[in-house]
């Protein structure tokens, strides 16, 4: 009898070591298996005040362009300027064979003097009473249609010689010498650069941060060079696809040097300062769905996905955050690479 309780005594305690070793070998090691916290830097938000400066990308538009034709029709039988040629106001453009109108100019000529002797010889008549009013008339009706024909004449020679409309530079010439003129055909194309404009596309978003009269520098990367101009058009309708405004700033060309198609590069100040929450360029991201976020340091050292709205950039390396953000609250500024919303932190 000792012997069996021995035996079940041995046993029970087998039993209970082994479910003992089972239990220790299925838990799992939570030390081994919980993620070590991501090395992160960080960075206090911070609201500041200061003048915002804003940059944009544009090009240099002429202040008019103009297509000129003859107002008469004729034959081209002299071109006097090329494509890229700089005319002044007044210069001759070209000019076509004025025979046709010359002749009838002379035609025009000898009927008013025909028409005026006629009215002469009247006149004393009518003036003795020997000479109805109405036929008297009639001769005052025939000397004015006289003069009106030949200042037509007169105008028609005028025409056959086309002069620039403005001073500019010639970027399309179509009339050789040889081919057919008339009213509505154009023969060049002038665009006028003493005065030209930097052209910008601005978003609706940004609008609201411009204002004419404002001061802008354009620097004209192909000149390697800047030039001071103002804003002084900003269109209210904005372009029905992209959504964006059009912002002239207008320049001084007396040299000739800026030449439409040029790129530049415009940066704009706002007179007044004003608070502002500026964070690295470095810990904005946006995700598949074009949704704008940063990643904070929340309670716990954990890291907390925070979705904002970014503004204008203010220099190289940092972004305005319209909304999102305030202060009290920790931006992780590097280590972003594999962080996920909850992830756990260090710094």
């Amino acid at each position: 009898m000792e012997q069996l309780n021995l035996f079940r005594t041995t046993l029970a305690a087998s039993l209970i070591g082994g479910t003992f070793l089972l239990s220790q070998c299925g838990e799992p090691n939570k030390k081994t298996e919980e993620a070590a916290p991501l090395k992160v830097s960080v960075q206090p938000v911070q609201v500041t005040s200061r003048i915002v400066k804003l940059t944009y990308s544009g090009s240099i538009e002429p202040e008019t362009s103009a297509e000129v034709g003859f107002a008469v029709p004729g034959i081209v039988n002299q071109v006097a300027v090329e494509e890229g040629q700089l005319v002044h106001k007044g210069q001759l453009l070209a000019a076509i064979d004025a025979t046709e109108y010359n002749n009838a100019l002379t035609i025009a000529n000898a009927g008013l003097e025909q028409a005026k002797d006629m009215y002469r010889r009247l006149e004393d008549l009518y003036k003795k009473g020997s000479l109805p009013e109405k036929d008297f008339i009639d001769i005052k009706t025939k000397v004015a249609q006289a003069e009106a024909n030949r200042s037509i004449n007169a105008k028609h020679i005028t025409d056959s010689r086309l002069v620039s409309p403005l001073s500019g530079i010639i970027t399309t010439k179509r009339a050789v010498e040889g081919s057919t003129a008339g009213p509505g055909i154009p023969a060049f194309t002038i665009i006028k650069t003493d005065v030209v404009y930097a052209q910008l596309s601005i978003p609706e978003s940004e609008i609201g941060e411009l204002q004419q009269g404002m001061d802008a520098v354009v620097f004209i990367p192909t000149l390697n060079d800047s030039v001071k101009g103002r804003v002084v058009i900003i269109n209210p309708q904005a372009e029905k696809t992209s959504r964006t405004y059009t912002v002239k700033i207008r320049l001084n060309n007396a040299g000739q040097r800026l030449l439409p198609g040029m790129i530049v590069n415009v940066s704009l100040s706002r007179s007044q300062a004003r608070e502002i929450t500026v964070v690295p360029a470095t810990a904005v991201f946006k995700d598949a769905d074009e949704l704008t976020y940063v990643y904070i340091a929340g309670e716990g050292r954990k890291a907390i996905r925070r979705r904002v709205t970014t503004g204008l950039l203010s220099g190289s390396q940092e972004v305005i955050i319209d909304a999102g953000l305030g202060k009290g609250d920790v931006i992780i500024t590097e280590g972003i690479t594999n962080l996920k919303d909850g992830s756990a932190i260090s710094y």
